[in-house]
């Protein structure tokens, strides 16, 4: 009997490849997310320092332009994490449309997989009935010699 094979390696193959590049992908967004989430805890730390260094000052009395540039300095750090925080919910949504990629390319591979591993257990099986049958011919024909 023929070796075995399997028509669809090619593109098993490949669809390997591409969920290794989807994980890829996946992997990627999410540390950019982590990298968003750890600028945002950066800028709210810096918003504290800053607010509690101008209500030191306040309360020691402070000049009114310098109270004007520690307010200009908080609303661009306000600002800053209006739009990180945005950002972030945007890298949350890249992560969760990754993530469904990599689903949609694994179930792919695996389906071929899985029709890989029935064609071979099917294969296992003829094999072993064409053996099982050559082996009943040699019984039969060596009792038909002995007659």
């Amino acid at each position: 009997m023929k070796p075995f094979t399997f028509r669809l390696d090619k593109i098993l193959d490949y669809r390997k490849y591409l969920t290794k590049v989807a994980q890829i992908d996946l992997f990627n967004a999410k540390i950019k997310c982590i990298k968003r989430e750890k600028k945002i805890k950066r800028l709210s730390e810096k918003r504290k320092e800053i607010a509690k260094s101008c209500i030191d000052e306040g309360v020691k009395g402070i000049d009114v332009p310098r109270y004007k540039i520690y307010l200009a300095y908080l609303s661009k750090i306000e600002h800053d994490l209006e739009s990180a925080h945005a950002l972030l919910k945007q890298e949350k949504e890249n992560v969760i449309t990754k993530k469904t990629i990599l689903t949609n390319k694994s179930i792919k591979k695996k389906s071929l997989e899985t029709l890989k591993e029935l064609k071979h257990d099917r294969y296992i099986e003829l094999s072993e009935r064409e053996h099982q049958k050559v082996l009943d011919e040699i019984v039969i024909t060596g009792r038909g010699r002995r007659s």
